[in-house]
């Protein structure tokens, strides 16, 4: 079942990655009046969830100075070449006990909006099930939010394994949640990325 009404949400913000494609700490690069990390931790802030926990990489510097003035909690992954599901691990190790369920939320989607960080906690609980999924034109994204019974399951996956795997192992536990909006299956991976997403966070202004 989902969390309980009025339940807090945690989430792990995943922050790691070595932004081989863009060729700099993209997560620092300006977005809005903030940063491309800040301004999805502003948004979880806005929507009610905390604590935030933000998993760092080989870019922890650069991650933490873009958070600056955030109560967030940096957790870092040792070896993030091991792929997303070690950050995710790494986070979810560091969730608090009292969370009843938690968001993975991407560091590079900084169009993601309060508003959909709520709808999305709020189709989760009243779902019932334990996880939620955002989607836009039948394509799935983030952040997905995880009932708090996951975070063992998660915890205990072996490193050959991916979260999408665990995902489709409990089919029956998904509520879809679709979005008009396609900033929940945008992220940035390369310049031109960058580019379009300012573009596109500025026509929505």
């Amino acid at each position: 079942m989902g969390g309980e009404a009025g339940s807090r949400a945690a989430a792990v913000v995943l922050a790691a990655g070595q932004a081989r494609r863009f060729g700099a700490p993209k997560l620092a690069m300006p977005f809005g009046d903030s940063t491309i990390v800040g301004s999805v931790v502003s948004v979880l802030v806005d929507a009610g969830v905390g604590p935030i926990i933000v998993v760092c990489g080989a870019n922890a510097r650069e991650v933490e100075q873009a958070l600056s003035g955030h109560s967030v909690r940096l957790v870092q992954n040792p070896d993030p070449s091991r792929g997303m599901l070690s950050s995710v691990k790494a986070g979810a190790a560091a969730l608090p006990e009292e969370a009843n369920s938690f968001l993975v939320a991407l560091g590079d989607q900084p169009r993601v909006r309060a508003e959909h960080v709520r709808r999305l906690l709020d189709e989760h609980q009243a779902s019932g099930r334990g996880i939620a999924i955002p989607t836009h034109s039948g394509k799935r994204g983030h952040p997905v939010v995880f009932d708090r019974r996951y975070r063992d399951e998660i915890l205990q996956l072996d490193a050959s394994r991916t979260l999408r795997e665990l995902v489709h192992a409990h089919a029956a536990d998904i509520a879809e949640v679709e979005f008009s909006s396609d900033a929940v299956i945008r992220d940035i991976d390369t310049e031109s990325d960058y580019q379009d997403e300012l573009r596109r966070a500025l026509a929505e202004q």
